[in-house]
C-alpha cells in the first residue's frame, strides 16, 4: 500500500488515493479531463487517413472496371469459339473439299458480325487436309482458332 496515505489511521477506510489512474474509458458527463496527448485526431491526421482510404477506393474501382472488361472480353472469346465451331462443322459436312488455300468470309451469329479466316493446306498424308480456322468480331478484342483435319475427298 506504497500509493496510499491515512489521513487519520485510527479509522479505516479513509484513505487518499495518490497517483490515481485514470480509467481508460470515461463519458464527457464523467467530468474527466482530458490531456494534450488524448483530444482527438489532429486535421493532418484525418487528411492522411483520408487520402489513404480515397487511394484504396479507386484501386477498387480501377479493378472492378478491370473485371467488366474482362468479362466483356470473354464473352466475345465464348463467341468466337461457338462460330469457329459452326464454320469447322459446315466444312467437315460438305461432301466437296474446300479448295487449298487462304480465304475469308463474313458471318453473322448472335446479333453479332465475325470475321472467319480459314487456311486449307495439304498434309503429310494426302487423303487428308488441315483447316485452320481464325474467328475475330467486326469491333472487339475476343478471337478463336480452331484446326480440323478432314478427308480430302
Amino acid at each position: 500500500m506504497a500509493n496510499r496515505i491515512s489521513r487519520t489511521p485510527a479509522k479505516a477506510g479513509v484513505h487518499e488515493i495518490k497517483n490515481r489512474a485514470r480509467p481508460l474509458w470515461a463519458p464527457a458527463s464523467a467530468g474527466a479531463r482530458s490531456s494534450a496527448d488524448d483530444r482527438g485526431f489532429t486535421l493532418l491526421e484525418m487528411l492522411v487517413a483520408l487520402s489513404i482510404i480515397s487511394i484504396a477506393a479507386l484501386t477498387l474501382v480501377r479493378l472492378d472496371a478491370f473485371a467488366v472488361r474482362t468479362a466483356g472480353d470473354l464473352d466475345e472469346s465464348t463467341m468466337a469459339g461457338i462460330v469457329a465451331q459452326n464454320r469447322a462443322v459446315e466444312l467437315w459436312t460438305d461432301p466437296a473439299p474446300p479448295t487449298i488455300g487462304n480465304s475469308a468470309v463474313g458471318v453473322a451469329n448472335a446479333g453479332r458480325n465475325w470475321r472467319v479466316e480459314q487456311r486449307v493446306s495439304k498434309t503429310a498424308d494426302d487423303s487428308l487436309l488441315r483447316i485452320d480456322l481464325l474467328v475475330r468480331p467486326e469491333s472487339g478484342r475476343g478471337q478463336a482458332a480452331l484446326t480440323i483435319i478432314r478427308p480430302s475427298r
